[in-house]
């Protein structure tokens, strides 16, 4: 075999292999949902909670911790890229099957997670204004500030044949396309910050009614879409690299941060803008700055993936697969969690507790909360469809199998 026919093959996607056999489940991706469910929380958290901050500086501090979590979504859609690259790729697409799939799994959580939470939020007078509202807000993801994160992924899965096929056009080229996602990204994102997030566009209708649904639309984040399609179709030597270069990685995250606070207090204390505008997620150096996070996370998840008991699995697999199965439910539930322990819980910590600590103990109560309440749902039968689980009934109580008529 030739020089070049053996590189050609090194490098073959590791999707085009798995076509022909089963593709085993990577443990990489369980940690990373995990981390990326508790630090939405987090995010979600430290929002809420700046009144607790007494100060300019202090006030300036904890929303340089606010910025600091907003890699959130980017990780997000990066897994979602991933996982349904290194399911679906190079194969078949099945659409009713996919769908079917997919409509009870998430659509239907996310259709009554939507009811529930414009009865919540925007109570109506009639059925026929909630019934409005409801519609809006399924089209938005607006009935709570977290849905959106549903709304982004059922548009990838509108889109997912297409991009399935855009990636078997272009996975010999990942350099190449990975290149120009990425400066279509920051370009688009820079015009976005300097412009209608700025409020210069403000006096346009249009632009208002684009600066309100922005956060839910899909393609404002492809580059992480894409970046997650190519590590799923080579894998095996990504997984290899990261683990070779893996201080490089955590170097380049401590790096990327530093450059954000250094922007973030820049833009507060040099140039006087707004906090808000500061900590916008949709800014440029967000990409950079979640790019490294998901370098250093994934070269996190691979040392510990590495690292196998006697089972030939990763210790601690069972608890980190429990709650990664329950993280679709902590992004749906927590809202209810953290707005409860904001209202109850907090106002009753004594005062002399320092800020920090009472917002570090919120976001373990929330959390905390969220967790439990998700992993409990998806223990239940019925109930764990609202978590986009299926938990099949006990044998003695399922009803199929007491109607089911006797066999010798």
């Amino acid at each position: 075999m030739s020089a070049a026919v053996a590189e050609r093959a090194a490098v073959r996607p590791a999707a085009a292999a798995g076509a022909r056999r089963g593709r085993p489940h990577v443990y990489e991706v369980d940690p990373l949902r995990v981390l990326t469910a508790l630090v939405v929380v987090g995010v979600h958290t430290l929002a809420f909670t700046s009144a607790l901050n007494q100060g300019d500086l202090a006030v300036q501090i904890h929303n340089a911790m606010l910025t600091t979590t907003h890699f959130t979504r980017e990780v997000f859609l990066f897994i979602t890229g991933f996982t349904l690259t290194y399911v679906y790729f190079g194969k078949p697409f099945a659409f009713r099957h996919f769908w079917s799939r997919r409509s009870v799994g998430v659509l239907l959580p996310y259709c009554i997670w939507t009811v529930i939470y414009a009865q919540v939020n925007t109570p109506q007078p009639s059925l026929g204004a909630f019934a409005k509202v409801v519609g809006g807000d399924l089209l938005t993801g607006a009935a709570s500030y977290q849905l959106y994160y549903i709304t982004l992924t059922l548009q990838f899965y509108v889109l997912l044949p297409v991009f399935l096929a855009f990636l078997g056009r272009v996975r010999r080229h990942p350099w190449w396309t990975l290149g120009i996602s990425l400066l279509v990204q920051v370009v688009v994102l820079d015009l976005d910050y300097r412009y209608l997030e700025s409020g210069r566009l403000a006096s346009s209708a249009f632009w208002r009614s684009v600066d309100s649904v922005q956060n839910s639309v899909v393609l404002l984040y492809q580059f992480f879409f894409i970046l997650g399609g190519f590590t799923a179709l080579y894998f095996p030597q990504i997984r290899a690299a990261v683990l070779r270069h893996g201080r490089w990685t955590a170097a380049a995250l401590a790096l990327a941060l530093v450059g954000l606070w250094v922007h973030f207090f820049y833009q507060v204390r040099v140039a006087h803008e707004q906090i808000d505008y500061a900590v916008d997620v949709l800014q440029p150096i967000m990409v950079p700055y979640s790019a490294a996070v998901i370098a250093c996370a994934g070269w996190w998840a691979a040392r510990w993936a590495q690292r196998r008991d006697a089972t030939g699995r990763p210790r601690g697999e069972r608890w980190w697969r429990l709650v990664a199965d329950a993280s679709f439910g902590i992004y749906l539930v927590h809202a209810l969690v953290l707005t409860a322990v904001l209202t109850r819980v907090v106002p009753a910590m004594p005062a002399a507790w320092p800020a920090g600590l009472r917002i570090f103990c919120a976001w373990v109560l929330a959390a905390g909360g969220a967790t439990l309440i998700s992993v409990a749902m998806t223990k239940i039968p019925v109930v764990s469809r609202l978590v986009g689980r299926n938990q099949p009934w006990p044998a003695a109580l399922n009803p199929r199998r007491r109607l089911a008529p006797a066999t010798e």
